[in-house]
């Protein structure tokens, strides 16, 4: 899981979309927000089939696996947010895979 523990998303907190330049995913970048629900453990994985010792060249293919590893991102929370900046302030409720968003840290709404 990348070295770090899974981010615990609690309804209530601000988040922000995160930047990825690399995949070139900057639509509502830096989009504030508030938690209006959590789906635990709803995407990925903690194992899968990989292929180890591949040569560059080498076809492969479902029958290539030749062990079970940890994968790269783990299990992770589909999270429900409704933005108050960024191009989605319209009140509608939209869901996020929880490794798009970043808690900003000690702002979760009290009741």
């Amino acid at each position: 899981m990348k070295g770090s523990m899974k981010k615990q998303f609690e309804v209530g907190q601000l988040v922000r979309y995160k930047l990825d330049i690399l995949k070139l995913d900057m639509y509502g970048a830096g989009s504030i927000g508030r938690v209006v629900a959590v789906d635990r453990d709803y995407y990925g994985a903690k194992q899968a089939f990989k292929v180890y010792g591949a040569q560059r060249g080498q076809a492969i293919g479902p029958w290539s696996a030749n062990g079970i590893g940890p994968t790269k991102d783990g299990i992770r929370d589909r999270v429900t947010v409704v933005w108050y900046t960024g191009p989605y302030v319209d009140g509608l409720q939209r869901r996020y895979d929880g490794k798009k968003l970043e808690i900003l840290e000690g702002q979760s709404e009290q009741s």
